[in-house]
């Protein structure tokens, strides 16, 4: 029998352009149906895997998942399919491209 979690997912987008070269952090929130939270934790891992794609300004942007912020499980009984469904998006936006995760976490206390 599977369980329905919600994880909360903080994501790393590093932008190479000569114009506007920038470091964003995306905190985001997504429902995994699972047996446990390791087996969640091992589904979001296979699922997003870094992606690399040119921008507007000919720039290379790379984003990557890197930390899962919290997993827990949800009382509540959805019958739908919602596995893997995205319930929320926050970007946080540092103007230095050397800010580092662990600097976003403690500085908007995402781990809370």
């Amino acid at each position: 029998m599977y369980n329905l979690f919600s994880v909360k997912l903080l994501f790393e987008s590093t932008a190479t352009s000569t114009i506007n070269p920038a470091k964003i952090f995306e905190e985001r929130i997504f429902l995994v149906k699972g047996g446990s939270s390791e087996e969640v934790c091992s589904i979001v891992k296979k699922h997003f895997k870094p992606e690399t794609y040119e921008n507007a300004d000919g720039g290379i942007n790379k984003v990557e998942l890197v930390k899962i912020l919290d997993v827990f499980e949800l009382v509540d009984d959805l019958s739908e399919s919602l596995n893997l469904k995205e319930v929320y998006s926050r970007y946080i936006i540092f103007e230095n491209p050397s800010t580092t995760a662990e600097e976003a976490i403690e500085k908007y206390s995402l781990d809370k």
